[in-house]
């Protein structure tokens, strides 16, 4: 008898894991009001190719969430959150590398004039759970405050 009891507990987990709605890349809007909903405020629009882009900002900091891999402007499948920092003096190549190198979640690269910009990408293509979507926005936050301590952004 314990046995049946502790298999049909095992049956719904299934279930309960499939009742849980998914978000894709395919609606700008309905990931903005995802994040309207944890209580971050961020626009929608679109960037300079027409592409849907959502602004935000963090403790202080803005950020942008592209959308890649669109098909004329709409239905996209990935997303990457980016972050720039225009600093005095740049940042050196090996700052750089050292964040690439120690870090697993975002990386940085360097523009023309040193100055670095943080990237997060997301393959959202098939949909994930909104608690998984919300959890990586948190990692992004997270990694975002991280990098402005190791460059010791104001």
């Amino acid at each position: 008898m314990r046995n049946i009891l502790i298999s049909a507990g095992f049956l719904m987990l299934p279930l309960a894991a499939s009742a849980q709605s998914m978000v894709d890349a395919s609606d700008a809007n309905t990931l903005a009001n995802l994040l309207k909903a944890e209580g971050y405020q961020v626009e929608v629009t679109t960037d300079k190719v027409g592409d849907p882009l959502i602004k935000g900002k963090l403790d202080g900091t803005n950020y942008d969430l592209f959308f890649y891999d669109c098909t004329d402007n709409a239905n996209c499948r990935t997303v990457q959150f980016q972050v720039g920092y225009d600093m005095t003096n740049g940042m050196s190549l090996q700052r750089a590398n050292q964040w690439n190198s120690d870090m697993r979640y975002a990386t940085v690269y360097l523009d023309e004039e040193m100055d670095p910009f943080l990237q997060m990408d997301l393959n959202i293509d098939y949909g994930v759970s909104t608690t998984n979507f919300v959890d990586n926005f948190k990692m992004w936050s997270n990694v975002l405050g991280q990098f402005e301590d190791f460059i010791d952004w104001n």
